[in-house]
């Protein structure tokens, strides 16, 4: 009798568990749970929302099969007639939209389900509590229903932001403040003519002016970030540089060894040779203790993911051309007060040695997902926190487990039978949202997991 496998959430990291594992020879009964029919096969990051907002990794770089490269660009060149109003023409470096990647993962998910003959079930519900059925584990669902596992994966994705405001703030229900800005709230009752600040000017607000801009938005965005700086735009004529050995050193010994790097390679961008270490990144970061990794995240971390998280060309000329005629301020501050008003939401914000008050029409909380699990308020995630079946790590990066997805409960023990993958491994892992991280996760879990059904 083969074994049974629950997949908690429906996203690219779920959607990927399930295709693995339905296809593994002989493999378990794969149960794919999602609460909301609008996010399976797609997450929050491939919505139907983003129709225009593009991908910032090219096409070459977006299959969902390592073995076949080039899959999502074949499957795109035969999809095109469905998306003439979006893309010109189709290429492996082209950036397409969010959406059109969002389909080709939900027609795979569903093509891999009709092949599978009945081994993936879908099914629409939420699961809400874990609990132990003599050897095996039972997941007990909203709908009151209860499925019975061997193996349960938690695949959670990204949840929202740690909010701005303080708990006792009454701008945290204020309509004109979106602490969620993966949510229609963000461009409801607009006019087009308000000042609305993004805190934060990482990926998640370039997402948001590009938005706005398709909505035909005049009025004046301000981003405020620590650093104000933009993401860096991708340079697709160098390739990553090659770096084959690389030995594990303390932070601020590889950011020296890093620009002895670059300065000894003039005719490469230094942006390659960071692509290059991206290889390398999972067997450093595992390797630095604590108090290195507390540097990394308080030092370096900003500029890093300033230029390892980087932009398509033409989005990075939108915002450069929104700046130049004054529709767009980047600045550098951090937020020290905010209350509501009559005529919107005032903001005081410190800007080098100066506190500056400016008053906005709405505030996005763009500042990134929150990854410290005690802060995040999901019924499963609390459920089992509370139980200790699942543990948070010192750093607030994610919760603690193997590289391999192992989870590790208050015992410091491996919870036997429960996985997670993607996000949920920041804290081992650090780079862990990508789709080729999330690729090689979801193969390793069908290997580990239907090598034992």
């Amino acid at each position: 009798m083969s074994s049974t496998v629950i997949i908690i959430g429906g996203g690219l990291s779920g959607a990927l568990a399930a295709m693995q594992l339905a296809q593994f020879p002989n493999g378990p009964q794969v149960v794919l749970i999602e609460k909301n029919p609008e996010l399976l096969g797609r997450g929050v990051a491939y919505h139907y929302d983003f129709t225009h907002q593009p991908l910032n990794v090219v096409a070459a770089g977006m299959s969902l099969f390592a073995d076949r490269p080039l899959d999502f660009v074949e499957w795109l060149q035969k999809n095109h007639f469905k998306y003439n109003h979006l893309i010109d023409e189709v290429s492996p470096q082209a950036f397409i939209p969010r959406k059109i990647f969002g389909d080709y993962l939900l027609e795979n998910l569903e093509n891999v389900q009709q092949a599978a003959v009945g081994r993936l079930q879908i099914r629409i519900d939420e699961a809400i509590s874990i609990v132990e059925f003599g050897t095996r584990k039972t997941v007990v669902l909203a709908s009151g229903k209860a499925i019975h596992a061997d193996h349960v994966i938690l695949a959670l994705g990204n949840f929202p932001p740690a909010d701005i405001f303080k708990r006792d703030n009454p701008l945290r229900d204020d309509p004109r403040y979106c602490a969620n800005p993966w949510s229609d709230k963000v461009y409801s009752q607009l006019e087009g003519g308000e000042a609305i600040l993004l805190v934060g000017s990482g990926l998640t607000a370039v997402d948001i002016v590009l938005g706005l801009l398709l909505r035909k938005f005049k009025g004046k965005v301000t981003l405020l970030s620590r650093r104000g700086c933009f993401p860096l735009p991708h340079d697709l004529s160098h390739p990553a540089f090659q770096i084959n050995e690389l030995a594990v050193k303390p932070p601020r010994q590889l950011l020296l060894w890093l620009r002895r790097l670059i300065r000894n390679n003039p005719d490469v961008p230094w942006p390659s040779i960071l692509d290059g270490l991206r290889p390398h990144t999972k067997k450093i970061w595992f390797n630095w203790t604590v108090e290195e990794k507390k540097y990394f995240l308080q030092k370096i971390r900003p500029y890093w993911e300033i230029a390892r998280h980087r932009i398509p060309e033409k989005s990075s000329s939108l915002l450069h051309s929104m700046a130049s005629a004054g529709q767009l301020e980047l600045k550098k501050g951090y937020l020290v007060d905010a209350a509501a008003t009559d005529s919107g939401i005032a903001i005081v914000y410190r800007a080098g040695q100066q506190d500056v008050r400016q008053v906005f029409d709405k505030v996005v909380n763009c500042t990134g997902p929150e990854s410290n699990y005690r802060k995040v308020r999901f019924p499963i995630i609390s459920e089992l926190i509370g139980r200790g079946k699942v543990t948070t790590d010192t750093l607030g990066l994610g919760i603690l487990c193997t590289p391999e997805g192992k989870i590790i409960n208050a015992q410091n023990e491996i919870e036997a039978g429960l996985w997670c993958i993607g996000p949920m491994r920041k804290a081992v892992l650090l780079e862990t949202t990508a789709l080729r991280e999330i690729r090689e996760q979801a193969a390793e879990l069908a290997l580990l997991i239907g090598q034992q059904s």
